[in-house]
């Protein structure tokens, strides 16, 4: 069997090494380069003659300075250098993902040889990472317009009740006040069958948007259908969700909707409960709300109405409180 001389056959190796696209580079245990193909050159923004005999935190710095290479996203390179190091020989084997300043992606593996020796190969990802990025992209975009209702661009019913639940659940597993609105808003199909649809959907629209100007972090707000729009407020109990909700209905009562040279005046009704133990999931709580809502309406509409939820655990039918304004 005929073998060729170790010199000629790592003579082929090093030639082979130097046209393949995949970045090579071997580090020795001070962190120097002694091999460095172009490739591998490149994700620290140089040539492989200018890698040569150049330790890692030098290739780095230079790629800081520079607008090639590696995008060092810190404003300070030696905490990065400093992080860099601390993940580097910690394994005999790890792999993880570079982007450079010219927004090209590389999946980069790390091998230790004979110790300290490190081996680091490259390969460019870009399409694969930007195909990646796309996806997640329209992911999202799919999620947004499954769970977002388009003409007012807040939470859907779906996406409303899914949250819900959750807080719902939370706040009974750690004994949290959670209160939810109920809110309506009256007379809204008189603006329909007045001014037309359009007119309709503008008040929608504008009613959805000055609400939320008033809503604070954490609170869901969702359109349920029609002029039916719902409020939930974790860590919030039912007194002090009553100035919140005369916050709402005063927001409302001021909106100022000018339509075809008149100006369409709008009042709302809001039921509020809290929810108990007795509660088994948020559509009990949204049958309770219901109630202090159709309380609300029947005292002459532009009213805030409490349902008890003391009321509620002993006989499952609201007792509720109004403030008539």
């Amino acid at each position: 069997m005929f073998t060729l001389p170790a010199k000629q056959v790592q003579d082929i190796i090093f030639d082979a090494l130097s046209l393949t696209n995949d970045g090579v580079a071997i580090f020795d245990a001070n962190d120097t380069v002694i091999y460095c193909n172009d490739s591998m050159a490149k994700l620290f923004g140089g040539t492989a003659q200018q890698a040569l005999n150049r330790t890692f935190s030098e290739l780095v710095r230079q790629c800081f300075n520079g607008t090639k290479g590696i995008n060092i996203e810190s404003d300070n390179v030696e905490q990065w250098l400093e992080a860099a190091n601390h993940k580097r020989r910690s394994v005999p084997f790890r792999s993880f993902e570079v982007d450079t300043q010219d927004g090209r992606w590389h999946l980069v593996t790390e091998q230790l040889v004979n110790g300290n020796i490190i081996y680091l190969n490259c390969i460019d990802i870009t399409e694969k990472k930007q195909t990646e990025i796309q996806l997640q992209a329209l992911t999202k975009e799919l999620h947004t317009r499954a769970s977002t209702d388009e003409l007012t661009v807040i939470s859907n019913r779906r996406n409303f009740y899914e949250m819900a639940e959750i807080e719902f659940i939370n706040a009974q597993h750690g004994q949290l006040p959670l209160t939810l609105l109920l809110i309506d808003i009256d007379n809204f199909k008189i603006i329909n069958d007045s001014f037309g649809h359009a007119a309709g959907d503008m008040v929608l629209k504008a009613f959805a948007q000055n609400i939320k100007t008033e809503l604070r972090s954490g609170d869901i707000f969702g359109r349920l259908g029609g002029d039916e729009f719902a409020i939930l407020l974790p860590n919030t109990d039912c007194n002090e969700s009553l100035p919140l909700a005369e916050l709402f209905r005063n927001t409302i009562a001021k909106m100022k909707i000018d339509h075809k040279e008149q100006r369409l005046q709008l009042t709302a009704s809001i039921g509020i409960v809290q929810s108990s133990a007795a509660m088994q999931s948020i559509h009990t709580m949204m049958n309770a709300a219901d109630t202090a809502l159709y309380q609300a309406k029947s005292a002459g509409r532009n009213t805030v109405c409490s349902c008890s939820t003391m009321q509620y655990e002993l006989t499952t039918t609201a007792n509720v409180s109004s403030y008539t304004y």
